[in-house]
């Protein structure tokens, strides 16, 4: 059974973009990344994806049930969400933002237990930044910020780990034990991850099942070989590109003329 389907699902702005007619499975445990050009339609479908938007037409089911139907707290225990351009107008300490990921499991003045605090500081050790955890938001590098949005985002607990360009701002040392975590979490925590990536080679190397979108258009789903081709490629990215396998582990890999 899916964990996450989207059924013939079109979205619209007014005067603008649309996406159109969306299908789009998720079982268990997928680790799925959207990739595509600019303007694609990446962000819009993780909108759909996570309840911020409603589809004009089709329908978005979480485990059989329709996504519209289920409250803000349902979602929220169901599906954590970090965007790329998350901004805090307060100087929160950082185990204070991590914390908040425990709100959805708290009621109306509801203090931390003390098993609400153990998740929060393993979520600080899992993403490396327990040493930051007084410091405030505002005094952290683009990098440190993403890392504490992860670690409230895994304090969340969720089935479903939406996550839009998680390597931006990372050098390479974090991008690779970003990756890592989020396979770990999707290999020995059964969580469903979806990832929006510029990054064709970390979407092969990392995530099992790729969706290609165009001009929100769904133009081809299936495994980083099956996608990342570089007839595909070329003709969906309009570059003059070469696909070929990584030394590394036979995975799709980019290079540029």
């Amino acid at each position: 059974m899916s964990t996450l389907l989207l059924k013939q699902v079109s979205f619209h702005y007014q005067g603008g973009f649309a996406l159109q007619d969306i299908d789009l499975s998720l079982p268990e445990k997928s680790f799925l990344a959207l990739i595509g050009p600019n303007g694609s339609g990446k962000t819009t479908l993780l909108q759909l994806m996570s309840g911020l938007l409603q589809a004009k037409s089709g329908q978005v089911r979480l485990q059989d049930r329709p996504l519209n139907t289920l409250t803000r707290r349902e979602l929220a225990r169901q599906i954590a969400v970090i965007a790329s351009d998350q901004y805090f107008a307060f100087p929160f300490p950082v185990v204070e933002i991590v914390a908040m990921g425990r709100f959805p499991y708290l009621g109306r003045l509801q203090k931390l237990t003390d098993s609400d605090r153990q998740i929060v500081e393993e979520s600080l050790q899992r993403t490396e930044i327990g040493h930051l955890r007084d410091r405030p938001i505002s005094q952290l590098s683009s990098g440190e910020r993403q890392r504490v949005l992860l670690a409230r985002a895994i304090a969340q607990s969720p089935a479903i780990l939406i996550l839009d360009e998680p390597n931006t701002h990372l050098d390479i040392h974090h991008q690779i034990e970003v990756f890592r975590l989020l396979q770990h979490l999707n290999q020995e925590h059964s969580m469903t991850v979806v990832v929006v990536l510029h990054d064709l080679t970390a979407a092969s190397t990392f995530c099992r099942t790729v969706a290609l979108l165009s001009e929100g258009k769904l133009v081809k789903t299936g495994t980083p070989q099956e996608v990342i081709t570089t007839e595909t490629i070329r003709s969906v990215y309009r570059a003059d590109i070469e696909v070929h396998p990584s030394p590394m582990g036979g995975f799709p890999q980019i290079s540029y003329r």
